[in-house]
């Protein structure tokens, strides 16, 4: 198989297999792909007229997310599978699959019974939400979050506006500023996001998400990006706030749901990583479930 790696140039051949289906996880969009690249070695190819997209940790095994057919065809995905286990199991490597929907795995297990393990993945499982929620905010239990924007829009006179060209430059300049003022403590996880955000920014006219800054006295202090996942679910990938601004994170939050994404009933936040700092702030916004996520080992 001739493997490629993923490049600003794919999006469109692989955007196509993803608007042929209903995606459930936020691992499959060309975004979320291109952003983490400079993280680890994703690379794609077509087999049996299925798009198969890999990822590579440094010194880890390969793995791969669930074949994409366009038209869905079932004998298509088995005898790429079948294939794919007889690639890796001529060089010597463990067959898995990973960031499996429920959906996915059920299909899976079908098409190939009694062939996997599987694995629950919660710390790589979604955070869904309701994005009307999250936008007012209304009720007991979000009355922290709503009191942290109710002090912030008290106390900053600040502005909404979309990204675009007019200001990307100063975006990008203002997260490198950021950046630099941790950049000898933070650790290799914090410097890949850095990078992939940084060189996604400057993809942006040729990549499909929508980005939303927001300004107090002209200086920006909070931006977020995302982009549909499928129609009725956008995704939010990145989300930065200068912290000196008390409610910037739940100001940007909620603006950026408000003025790009109130079209879509919900809003995936993606995972927390088993990150436990991360996951109470996941939890705190009430999630509606987890778009729980399945790891599948080939049975020894």
């Amino acid at each position: 198989m001739q493997w490629k790696p993923i490049d600003i140039e794919d999006k469109e051949s692989l955007t196509h297999f993803f608007a042929s289906h209903k995606i459930l996880v936020s691992d499959l969009t060309f975004t979320n792909l291109y952003l983490w690249h400079y993280a680890r070695h994703i690379s794609w190819a077509i087999l049996n007229d299925c798009l198969v997209i890999k990822t590579q940790y440094p010194n880890e095994n390969p793995f791969i997310f669930y074949p994409i057919h366009k038209q869905n065809d079932l004998n298509c995905k088995k005898q790429t599978l079948l294939q794919l286990q007889e690639i890796c199991k001529a060089k010597g490597l463990t067959f898995s699959i990973h960031s499996l929907s429920r959906v996915d795995k059920e299909e899976l297990e079908s098409l190939l019974p009694d062939t996997f393990d599987f694995i629950y993945r919660e710390d790589r499982s979604d955070y869904i939400y309701s994005t009307s929620e999250l936008i007012e905010l209304k009720g007991k239990k979000y009355h922290k979050k709503k009191t942290h924007l109710n002090r912030f829009v008290e106390r900053y006179a600040f502005t909404y506006e979309a990204l675009g060209s007019e200001n990307l430059n100063e975006l990008i300049a203002t997260y490198q500023s950021w950046f630099g003022k941790i950049s000898d403590t933070a650790s290799d996880g914090l410097r890949n996001e850095y990078v992939g955000i940084i060189e996604s920014l400057k993809q942006f006219s040729r990549l499909d998400f929508k980005g939303g800054i927001l300004r107090v006295e002209g200086k920006i202090i909070a931006f977020s990006f995302g982009e549909p996942l499928n129609n009725d679910t956008a995704v939010i990938h990145i989300e930065k706030a200068d912290i000196e601004y008390q409610g910037a994170y739940q100001a940007i939050n909620r603006e950026f749901l408000a003025h790009e994404w109130s079209a879509y009933p919900f809003v995936n936040r993606e995972e927390d990583l088993g990150i436990e700092g991360l996951r109470k702030a996941k939890q705190s916004y009430q999630p509606l479930f987890l778009q729980e996520k399945f790891d599948a080992v080939l049975k020894a």
